[in-house]
């Protein structure tokens, strides 16, 4: 991803964990590359998380503990 400018940083900690904040600058204004970019960026970033020995985190919507109540009922 030579070519593409990229800026990052972090929030205040929080009981979650650390909220981190990712910038990505492209030349291209074309939607499908841009969002082909951005999985790449996605894909490195959760790939490269267990080998500094993170976790990666997101709260769960409402709709992700019904489902799991449901499954759990039967």
């Amino acid at each position: 991803m030579q070519g593409f400018a990229l800026l990052g940083g972090h929030l205040a900690i929080e009981d979650r964990g650390l909220p981190l904040e990712i910038y990505c600058f492209t030349n291209t204004v074309v939607w499908a590359e841009y969002e082909s970019i951005q999985a790449d960026i996605f894909d490195h970033l959760l790939a490269a998380i267990p080998y500094f020995g993170l976790e990666a985190f997101q709260q769960p919507a409402g709709s992700d503990i019904e489902a799991a109540v449901r499954q759990m009922r039967g």
